[in-house]
């Protein structure tokens, strides 16, 4: 199995855990500014979502632009549900590649309209690494909000997964 099926199918566990550990906040804890990269826990959960969706469309070959085009819903229970079936879309198209495909040079444009090239497994790969690096930061930020964040270390999906 490709290690990076892994890492996807992690990706999924890993922000799944994090919305478990959201889903209960007020929306006054959802906004209040506690700092970070993105002033509060929506702020950095949106930038989240938003690049994780533009990144699946640059998979997928089509153009993205500002990570604004990719609104989160209004309703937090449709913004989980939506961001939830956009990480099984992930796991599907990396468990659907076959060899060559994970070599295949995708052109695309980051938010800024610069342009670029990577191989599939990179992009996958920076997706990953993308998402668990800002799951950090969501991490401090409910401890500033005193409560708890679900663990989400690598470590603790594969004794689960291997359970």
């Amino acid at each position: 199995m490709n290690h990076l099926i892994y890492h996807v199918r992690y990706s999924r566990w890993a922000t799944g855990r994090t919305l478990e550990s959201v889903r209960a906040l007020s929306d006054e804890q959802m906004d209040r500014e506690v700092g970070g990269s993105y002033g509060n826990l929506r702020g950095t959960l949106t930038h989240i979502y938003q690049a994780d969706q533009a990144w699946f469309a640059r998979l997928m070959a089509r153009p993205t632009g500002p990570l604004a085009e990719f609104p989160p819903a209004a309703a937090r229970d449709a913004w989980e549900r939506d961001w939830l079936e956009l990480l099984d879309r992930y796991v599907a198209f990396a468990e659907g590649l076959d060899d060559d495909a994970w070599g295949r040079v995708m052109a695309y444009r980051d938010s800024r309209g610069n342009p670029y090239q990577s191989p599939v497994w990179q992009m996958l790969g920076h997706w990953a690494n993308h998402g668990s690096y800002h799951r950090g930061q969501v991490a401090t930020l409910l401890r500033q909000l005193g409560t708890k964040a679900a663990g989400t270390d690598l470590i603790f999906y594969y004794r689960e997964s291997e359970a």
